[in-house]
Formats: C-alpha cells, sequence, structure tokens
C-alpha cells in the first residue's frame, strides 16, 4: 500500500518513524519518485516549461503534453539534427511525458482539455498574458472549476507592469535585466550565454513553487496560482553584480571568464588547450605559486594580499600566461591538483558528457548513439525516461483512462482538432 504524504502538523511529530526522523529515501535509490500519483497538464513550449516538466516527470508524475494538431510545440521543427521527425533540441526536454493533440479553438478540444483538468494536480502554461483566458483556461476559471490545482505560469516578463504583454525569449530577457552587458570578452560585443540557462532556472524556480503548493495544499486542500518570469529570474540571478555595483562597486561589466573580486580566477592558454585555475584565498595563492615555479616572479609582499592582486591584475596575469604556455594542460593540471589548487581542463560538452565522471553519476545515458543528460535528481544507473512523445501519440491511451471516454469519441476529438488546427499566440522561453 502506497505511503500517504503526511500534511506537516503530522510529520512535526518525534515519532523516530516519521519522514523527519526516519530512514529516507535515498537519491541513489530507484524507488525514488515522490511525485508518482500526481498528474501534471503541461500546457508549455520551447524550453523552461517542457525543461520543468521532464523533472518532474523525473521525479515520477504523470505528465501529460496538449498540444495544438498539426502544430505542436514548434522546437519539434528546431533542426537539423532530427531523431523520429523531430528535432534533438525537443527530444532533449521532454522525455518521459505522454502527448495528447487538442485543438484548444474548438469546443471538443475545450471539452477534452477539462476532462483532463478534473484528473489533475498540476496546470502549467507559458502563453503570453491573456492568451489562456481567451482560450477558456485562464487560472481564475481553472480554480474556479476545481480549487485543489496547483496552476503555475510561466512568461516572459510577467503578468504586470509595462513589459507584460512584450515576447520574452532568452535572448531578449538576457539584454533586458542586464545579463547580456556582463558576458562575453570585455570590449567585444554582447554575447548571449551559449545555453539558454534563463529559461533553466526559472523552470527550476517554477518547481520550488510547484513543490511548495503541493505542500501548502496538503494542509489546506486548496491549491493555488504561481506566476513566475524569464525577467524576474535574470535579475534575482544577478543579485551580486546588482548589489556590488549600488554599494559602490563601480560599473558592472563583461569579464570574460575572470573574477571582478578574485585573481587570479580564469581560463588561461597552455601548449595545447586551455585550463582554469584560481586562488580563492592568499594560502591558496601560494600554493599555485609553488606549483607553477612562480615564486621569485610572484611571492613577493606586493601580491600577497588579493586585493594587492586585483589591483595589479594584469601584470599578474601577463606572468601566469607566459608560463602556462609552455606547459600541455595535462602538466597544469597534474601540478596544481597536487597542491590543492582550484583547476580544470576547458573540455567540449561532448567531451565532459563521455567522462568517466559522467558515467559514474550516471548523468548520461546514450540511446542508439544519441547521448542523453537526465536530471541531476536522477537515481543513478536505473531507469531511464522514455523517449519524448510524437504529436499526439498518446490522445487515445490517456483519454482511455478517464471514465466515461470511448475510442470512438476520442477518435473523433483528434480528427476535429486536426481539421480546426489554427495557430494562437506562442509562448515565451527559449533562445
Amino acid at each position: 500500500m502506497r505511503r500517504r504524504a503526511l500534511p506537516v502538523e503530522e510529520s512535526n511529530s518525534h515519532d523516530p518513524h516519521t519522514p523527519h526522523h526516519g530512514t529516507r529515501p535515498d537519491l541513489m535509490d530507484e524507488t525514488f519518485r515522490p511525485l508518482a500519483g500526481l498528474r501534471v497538464v503541461d500546457f508549455t513550449r520551447v524550453l523552461a516549461g517542457p525543461y520543468a516538466t521532464m523533472t518532474l516527470a523525473e521525479l515520477g508524475a504523470d505528465v501529460i503534453k496538449v498540444e495544438m494538431p498539426d502544430l505542436g510545440d514548434e522546437t519539434r521543427g528546431w533542426g537539423p539534427p532530427f531523431l523520429d521527425d523531430s528535432s534533438a533540441y525537443y527530444h532533449a526536454v521532454n522525455r518521459g511525458k505522454r502527448s495528447v493533440a487538442l485543438d484548444l479553438r474548438s469546443e471538443e478540444g475545450l471539452d477534452g482539455v477539462y476532462q483532463l483538468l478534473a484528473s489533475a494536480d498540476v496546470v502549467i502554461e507559458n502563453f503570453r498574458p491573456g492568451v489562456t483566458d481567451r482560450l477558456g483556461i485562464g487560472a481564475d476559471e481553472v480554480l474556479r472549476r476545481f480549487p485543489a490545482i496547483v496552476y503555475a505560469s510561466i512568461t516572459g516578463f510577467g503578468t504586470t507592469g509595462p513589459m507584460a504583454r512584450r515576447p520574452g525569449t532568452e535572448v531578449v530577457v538576457e539584454a533586458e535585466s542586464g545579463l547580456m552587458s556582463i558576458t562575453g570578452i570585455p570590449g567585444s560585443e554582447p554575447v548571449r550565454f551559449g545555453v539558454a540557462m534563463v529559461d533553466i532556472a526559472t523552470g527550476l524556480s517554477m518547481i520550488n513553487g510547484v513543490l511548495a503548493a503541493l505542500v501548502e495544499r496538503a494542509r489546506t486542500g486548496r491549491g493555488r496560482r504561481i506566476d513566475v518570469s524569464l525577467y524576474a529570474t535574470a535579475v534575482s540571478a544577478l543579485g551580486t553584480v546588482i548589489t556590488s555595483a549600488s554599494a559602490g562597486g563601480g560599473a558592472p561589466r563583461a569579464w570574460g571568464s575572470a573574477h571582478p573580486s578574485i585573481v587570479p580566477y580564469r581560463a588561461f592558454a597552455a601548449k595545447d588547450g586551455h585550463v582554469v585555475l584560481g586562488a580563492t584565498n592568499d594560502a591558496m595563492f601560494q600554493r599555485l605559486i609553488t606549483a607553477l615555479e612562480l615564486t621569485d616572479e610572484l611571492g613577493g609582499a606586493e601580491w600577497r594580499r588579493n586585493a594587492q592582486r586585483v589591483a595589479d591584475r594584469e601584470r599578474l596575469e601577463a606572468v601566469l600566461h607566459e608560463k602556462l604556455s609552455a606547459w600541455t594542460v595535462e602538466v597544469v593540471v597534474d601540478r596544481l591538483q597536487q597542491h590543492g589548487v582550484l583547476v580544470a581542463p576547458v573540455r567540449g560538452p561532448e567531451e565532459a558528457a563521455r567522462s568517466a565522471q559522467s558515467a559514474a553519476l550516471g548523468i548520461v545515458t546514450e540511446e542508439d548513439g544519441v547521448l542523453v543528460p537526465r536530471s541531476p535528481l536522477s537515481p543513478n544507473g536505473t531507469r531511464t525516461l522514455r523517449r519524448a512523445p510524437g504529436l499526439g501519440e498518446h490522445t487515445v491511451e490517456v483519454f482511455a483512462e478517464l471514465a466515461g471516454v470511448e475510442h470512438s469519441d476520442i477518435a473523433e476529438h483528434d480528427h476535429a482538432g486536426r481539421q480546426g488546427a489554427a495557430a494562437i499566440p506562442l509562448p515565451e522561453g527559449g533562445h
């Protein structure tokens, strides 16, 4: 029999057998599926929402991805490369889900959506503000009908304010938030992140909100609405930069791989590649110059404190550049590791995915020659989520699970949706 999730008041007991004091499930245990039995209805597309809902699926939730017939998630077409007629991009963030194709603009499609919602615990959407209300699936209407649902929205710029109605993709938000201005090489044009990290961070923030709301629902029996935006996530992530600048630290700028307040702490060119190294305290700096045989050049009193090294950054880094360019990456890494100094080779993503550390953590699987990273919460070496679904692949299956719905009705729903599909405003997020 499945253990019931205890409300907070019950779990505060001093009984040693309660979840607080007993043996907790280990993250490395394949039975760690805390969201098993919960259903998530997923109206999201592109990256922030799909990444979040895929993570919920990894934690055991039944995630049903609702897509417009013939259109679907637009990232299906973001290729090449393609796998099973959808892009590799789409497959990377939609594993573990079931896809239902419904025309949200049709009466039949809306009826189908409300049948799904009647069985749902969580709804997640990332349409522009106002679109869900026009479609009849806005938060107010859904919570009026199903007050126990947790309804989460992801937007580009939030639901209020002068920018609320603007489309907010990753690159736009990086520009508006100030993130792009501090990314890249000093003096170069603005640079966006190599991967849409604001989307990923927004999805993770939304997961935190959803899980907290589910805990609250265990106490109160009621759901709630949660709003998370890419813009708020980006500004929040810039907290150390904004606070330092406003406290008199000077205007923020791009530093490349370097750090504004720690020297040395950056990437350097070695003889056959690049290596990152750093000294986060004065004792580590002394170990660094010993390892690199630079005591004569950098062992003087003028380099002893980090503030002194920051003030004369260029001269110190020039000495390091000259020394490191004569040695291979392997030699530099070996020397610094032996002396307890922060160091790492600069790898490519696929090289990292195939590394011994990735294998030890079980973080990457290989399916038909294609590398598939998993959630960092995935149990090591255990189940792999089912592949990303085809458009509408599970329409009949899902509705057959709902009471009173016949297969013939579902086929009619799907046919009506495909005949009446029409473009609707696209969601926020992604590159």
